[in-house]
Protein backbone atom coordinates (compact mmCIF):
# COMPACT_ATOMS: atom_id res chain seq x y z
CA UNK A 1 0.00 0.00 0.00
CA UNK A 2 2.57 2.13 0.90
CA UNK A 3 4.66 1.46 -2.46
CA UNK A 4 1.43 2.54 -4.08
CA UNK A 5 1.00 5.90 -2.41
CA UNK A 6 4.90 6.60 -3.40
CA UNK A 7 4.43 5.67 -6.62
CA UNK A 8 1.19 7.92 -6.82
CA UNK A 9 2.82 11.18 -5.75
CA UNK A 10 5.76 10.83 -7.71
CA UNK A 11 3.41 10.42 -10.51
CA UNK A 12 1.50 13.70 -9.61
CA UNK A 13 4.98 15.20 -9.26
CA UNK A 14 5.75 14.49 -12.73
CA UNK A 15 2.40 15.44 -14.20
CA UNK A 16 2.76 18.86 -12.68
CA UNK A 17 6.24 19.52 -14.40
CA UNK A 18 5.11 17.94 -17.90
CA UNK A 19 2.34 20.81 -18.01
CA UNK A 20 4.98 23.38 -17.11
CA UNK A 21 4.13 23.60 -13.27
CA UNK A 22 7.98 23.04 -12.62
CA UNK A 23 9.43 26.55 -13.80
CA UNK A 24 13.03 25.95 -15.91
CA UNK A 25 15.74 27.83 -15.40
CA UNK A 26 16.21 30.95 -16.56
CA UNK A 27 18.88 30.81 -19.69
CA UNK A 28 21.51 33.85 -19.94
CA UNK A 29 24.27 34.05 -22.15
CA UNK A 30 27.22 37.21 -21.26
CA UNK A 31 29.76 38.99 -23.18
CA UNK A 32 32.61 38.66 -20.61
CA UNK A 33 34.32 36.02 -18.38
CA UNK A 34 33.93 38.22 -15.65
CA UNK A 35 29.95 38.79 -15.65
CA UNK A 36 30.10 34.72 -16.27
CA UNK A 37 31.57 35.14 -12.70
CA UNK A 38 29.23 37.32 -11.14
CA UNK A 39 25.81 36.15 -12.91
CA UNK A 40 26.93 32.69 -11.85
CA UNK A 41 27.19 33.21 -8.14
CA UNK A 42 24.45 35.52 -8.05
CA UNK A 43 22.37 33.03 -9.88
CA UNK A 44 23.22 29.52 -8.63
CA UNK A 45 21.34 26.87 -9.52
CA UNK A 46 18.30 29.27 -10.46
CA UNK A 47 20.15 30.54 -13.92
CA UNK A 48 21.82 28.53 -16.66
CA UNK A 49 24.71 30.79 -17.84
CA UNK A 50 26.41 30.56 -20.99
CA UNK A 51 29.61 32.78 -21.93
CA UNK A 52 29.78 34.05 -25.24
CA UNK A 53 33.77 34.74 -24.63
CA UNK A 54 36.20 32.87 -22.60
CA UNK A 55 39.61 33.03 -21.40
CA UNK A 56 42.01 30.76 -23.27
CA UNK A 57 44.80 28.16 -21.97
CA UNK A 58 47.13 31.41 -22.63
CA UNK A 59 44.79 33.85 -20.85
CA UNK A 60 43.64 35.75 -23.90
CA UNK A 61 40.04 36.51 -24.19
CA UNK A 62 38.58 34.88 -26.95
CA UNK A 63 35.23 33.97 -28.67
CA UNK A 64 33.77 30.57 -26.83
CA UNK A 65 33.85 27.55 -29.34
CA UNK A 66 34.82 30.12 -32.20
CA UNK A 67 31.38 31.71 -32.13
CA UNK A 68 29.86 28.74 -32.99
CA UNK A 69 27.70 28.88 -29.79
CA UNK A 70 25.61 31.80 -31.23
CA UNK A 71 24.02 29.11 -33.54
CA UNK A 72 23.00 27.43 -29.89
CA UNK A 73 20.75 30.56 -28.53
CA UNK A 74 17.30 30.03 -29.01
CA UNK A 75 15.56 33.18 -30.04
CA UNK A 76 14.63 35.67 -27.38
CA UNK A 77 18.02 34.55 -25.07
CA UNK A 78 18.93 36.96 -22.79
CA UNK A 79 22.13 38.36 -22.93
CA UNK A 80 24.35 40.40 -20.36
CA UNK A 81 26.86 42.61 -21.53
CA UNK A 82 28.99 45.71 -19.70
CA UNK A 83 27.53 48.05 -22.53
CA UNK A 84 27.47 47.96 -26.61
CA UNK A 85 31.04 47.57 -27.21
CA UNK A 86 31.40 44.71 -25.16
CA UNK A 87 28.32 43.20 -26.76
CA UNK A 88 29.48 43.58 -30.33
CA UNK A 89 33.18 42.16 -29.71
CA UNK A 90 31.27 39.17 -27.70
CA UNK A 91 29.36 39.23 -31.20
CA UNK A 92 26.47 40.54 -30.71
CA UNK A 93 26.08 43.18 -34.36
CA UNK A 94 23.18 44.72 -36.23
CA UNK A 95 22.27 41.28 -38.14
CA UNK A 96 21.53 39.36 -34.74
CA UNK A 97 20.65 41.41 -32.22
CA UNK A 98 17.31 41.76 -32.58
CA UNK A 99 16.91 38.20 -32.23
CA UNK A 100 17.98 38.63 -28.02
CA UNK A 101 16.76 40.47 -25.36
CA UNK A 102 20.21 42.24 -24.43
CA UNK A 103 20.70 43.84 -21.23
CA UNK A 104 23.35 46.90 -21.76
CA UNK A 105 24.84 47.08 -17.75
CA UNK A 106 26.16 50.54 -18.64
CA UNK A 107 26.14 53.14 -21.45
CA UNK A 108 29.57 53.18 -21.39
CA UNK A 109 31.16 51.12 -19.31
CA UNK A 110 32.96 54.17 -17.46
CA UNK A 111 36.49 52.38 -16.80
CA UNK A 112 38.91 50.42 -18.78
CA UNK A 113 38.20 46.57 -18.19
CA UNK A 114 41.26 45.98 -16.03
CA UNK A 115 39.29 47.68 -13.80
CA UNK A 116 37.15 44.60 -13.27
CA UNK A 117 39.75 42.95 -10.95
CA UNK A 118 39.51 46.29 -8.90
CA UNK A 119 37.66 45.02 -5.15
CA UNK A 120 35.42 47.97 -4.80
CA UNK A 121 34.40 48.19 -8.65
CA UNK A 122 33.27 44.50 -8.87
CA UNK A 123 30.26 44.80 -6.02
CA UNK A 124 28.73 47.51 -8.17
CA UNK A 125 28.76 45.79 -11.54
CA UNK A 126 27.40 42.81 -9.50
CA UNK A 127 24.48 44.90 -8.43
CA UNK A 128 23.80 45.62 -11.87
CA UNK A 129 23.81 42.21 -12.83
CA UNK A 130 21.40 41.36 -9.84
CA UNK A 131 19.19 44.07 -11.39
CA UNK A 132 18.87 42.51 -14.74
CA UNK A 133 18.25 38.67 -13.20
CA UNK A 134 15.88 40.25 -11.45
CA UNK A 135 13.94 41.77 -14.28
CA UNK A 136 13.34 39.03 -15.91
CA UNK A 137 12.71 36.33 -12.58
CA UNK A 138 11.21 38.83 -10.20
CA UNK A 139 10.20 35.50 -7.99
CA UNK A 140 13.39 34.85 -7.36
CA UNK A 141 14.85 38.61 -6.55
CA UNK A 142 14.95 36.88 -2.93
CA UNK A 143 17.22 34.64 -3.68
CA UNK A 144 19.43 36.66 -5.82
CA UNK A 145 19.46 39.69 -3.50
CA UNK A 146 20.99 37.21 -0.88
CA UNK A 147 23.56 35.49 -3.21
CA UNK A 148 24.34 39.42 -4.20
CA UNK A 149 24.97 39.96 -0.41
CA UNK A 150 26.94 36.21 0.42
CA UNK A 151 29.16 37.54 -2.68
CA UNK A 152 30.23 40.55 -1.02
CA UNK A 153 30.66 39.19 2.47
CA UNK A 154 32.71 36.46 0.86
CA UNK A 155 34.92 38.75 -1.26
CA UNK A 156 35.46 41.16 1.80
CA UNK A 157 36.50 37.77 3.59
CA UNK A 158 38.77 36.79 0.82
CA UNK A 159 40.62 40.40 0.68
CA UNK A 160 40.91 40.30 4.82
CA UNK A 161 42.99 37.28 3.81
CA UNK A 162 45.02 38.41 1.65
CA UNK A 163 46.59 40.40 4.37
CA UNK A 164 49.01 37.62 5.32
CA UNK A 165 50.89 39.91 3.13
CA UNK A 166 50.20 43.42 4.19
CA UNK A 167 53.28 45.45 4.09
CA UNK A 168 55.22 42.53 2.30
CA UNK A 169 56.84 44.09 -0.61
CA UNK A 170 56.00 42.45 -4.31
CA UNK A 171 57.75 43.49 -7.53
CA UNK A 172 54.40 43.74 -10.25
CA UNK A 173 54.90 43.29 -13.41
CA UNK A 174 51.38 42.40 -14.26
CA UNK A 175 49.05 43.83 -16.40
CA UNK A 176 45.84 43.79 -13.54
CA UNK A 177 46.86 41.92 -10.30
CA UNK A 178 48.34 45.12 -8.70
CA UNK A 179 45.41 46.43 -7.35
CA UNK A 180 44.80 43.41 -5.83
CA UNK A 181 47.93 43.20 -3.97
CA UNK A 182 47.39 46.66 -2.89
CA UNK A 183 43.79 45.64 -1.70
CA UNK A 184 45.49 43.23 0.24
CA UNK A 185 47.53 45.80 1.69
CA UNK A 186 51.00 44.98 -0.15
CA UNK A 187 53.76 47.58 -0.81
CA UNK A 188 53.16 46.99 -4.61
CA UNK A 189 56.70 48.55 -7.09
CA UNK A 190 56.65 48.86 -10.36
CA UNK A 191 60.25 49.02 -11.87
CA UNK A 192 60.49 52.18 -13.17
CA UNK A 193 61.96 50.55 -16.40
CA UNK A 194 59.08 48.59 -16.95
CA UNK A 195 57.74 50.16 -20.40
CA UNK A 196 61.43 49.77 -21.61
CA UNK A 197 61.21 46.04 -20.73
CA UNK A 198 57.83 45.78 -21.85
CA UNK A 199 58.92 46.38 -25.58
CA UNK A 200 61.87 44.23 -25.31
CA UNK A 201 64.59 46.65 -24.54
CA UNK A 202 65.74 44.17 -21.39
CA UNK A 203 68.45 46.77 -20.28
CA UNK A 204 69.13 46.82 -16.37
CA UNK A 205 66.86 43.62 -15.86
CA UNK A 206 68.96 41.25 -15.01
CA UNK A 207 70.24 43.40 -12.50
CA UNK A 208 67.20 44.20 -11.09
CA UNK A 209 66.50 40.61 -10.88
CA UNK A 210 69.10 39.80 -9.42
CA UNK A 211 68.64 42.52 -6.10
CA UNK A 212 64.85 41.72 -6.10
CA UNK A 213 66.19 38.28 -5.63
CA UNK A 214 68.72 39.43 -2.73
CA UNK A 215 66.16 41.13 -1.02
CA UNK A 216 63.15 38.38 -0.83
CA UNK A 217 61.23 40.44 -3.24
CA UNK A 218 59.11 37.93 -5.48
CA UNK A 219 58.42 39.15 -8.87
CA UNK A 220 54.65 38.89 -10.10
CA UNK A 221 53.73 38.41 -13.51
CA UNK A 222 50.11 38.00 -14.80
CA UNK A 223 48.37 37.11 -18.33
CA UNK A 224 48.49 40.58 -19.08
CA UNK A 225 52.31 41.00 -18.79
CA UNK A 226 53.95 41.89 -22.18
CA UNK A 227 54.81 38.71 -23.65
CA UNK A 228 58.54 39.40 -24.49
CA UNK A 229 58.91 40.34 -21.17
CA UNK A 230 57.13 37.38 -20.02
CA UNK A 231 59.10 34.69 -21.79
CA UNK A 232 62.37 36.36 -20.61
CA UNK A 233 60.85 35.62 -16.89
CA UNK A 234 59.65 32.37 -17.54
CA UNK A 235 61.17 29.36 -15.45
CA UNK A 236 62.52 31.58 -12.55
CA UNK A 237 61.87 30.31 -9.11
CA UNK A 238 61.69 33.95 -7.89
CA UNK A 239 58.97 34.76 -10.26
CA UNK A 240 54.84 34.29 -8.99
CA UNK A 241 51.99 33.86 -12.07
CA UNK A 242 48.59 35.63 -10.74
CA UNK A 243 46.59 33.61 -12.75
CA UNK A 244 42.80 34.28 -14.51
CA UNK A 245 39.84 34.13 -12.12
CA UNK A 246 39.01 30.07 -12.95
CA UNK A 247 35.64 29.97 -14.25
CA UNK A 248 34.74 26.60 -12.65
CA UNK A 249 34.92 28.13 -9.04
CA UNK A 250 33.51 30.89 -7.11
CA UNK A 251 35.46 33.99 -7.36
CA UNK A 252 35.62 34.64 -3.66
CA UNK A 253 37.37 31.27 -3.25
CA UNK A 254 39.94 31.64 -6.08
CA UNK A 255 40.61 34.59 -4.65
CA UNK A 256 41.64 33.59 -1.47
CA UNK A 257 43.61 30.87 -2.97
CA UNK A 258 45.63 33.55 -5.22
CA UNK A 259 46.63 35.14 -1.91
CA UNK A 260 47.62 31.88 -0.10
CA UNK A 261 49.25 30.09 -3.06
CA UNK A 262 51.99 34.12 -2.93
CA UNK A 263 52.39 33.18 1.19
CA UNK A 264 54.63 32.69 2.67
CA UNK A 265 57.39 34.92 0.43
CA UNK A 266 60.75 33.86 -0.33
CA UNK A 267 62.64 33.22 2.41
CA UNK A 268 59.94 31.97 4.94
CA UNK A 269 59.46 28.22 5.44
CA UNK A 270 56.26 26.94 3.64
CA UNK A 271 55.04 25.82 -0.01
CA UNK A 272 55.18 28.84 -2.49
Amino acid sequence: MANRIFALIVGVIFAFCGTGCCEDKLNVAVSHPWLVLLASFIGGPEVDITPLRVWNANGDLVQNERGRVFRELHEGTKIIALDEDDARSAGVTDRNKDAFTIRYLYSPFPAEMSALYDPSVIPFVAQRVLTALSEWDAQNYPYYQRRLAEFQARLSSSILVGQVLKDSTISDMGGSCGVLLHAAGCKVDRPENFALWAKGNFAGLREYLDSMKAQGVPIVVDDDTPPALMRYLRGRADVYKWERPDMERDYPTFLHEQYISLWPLPGQKGKR
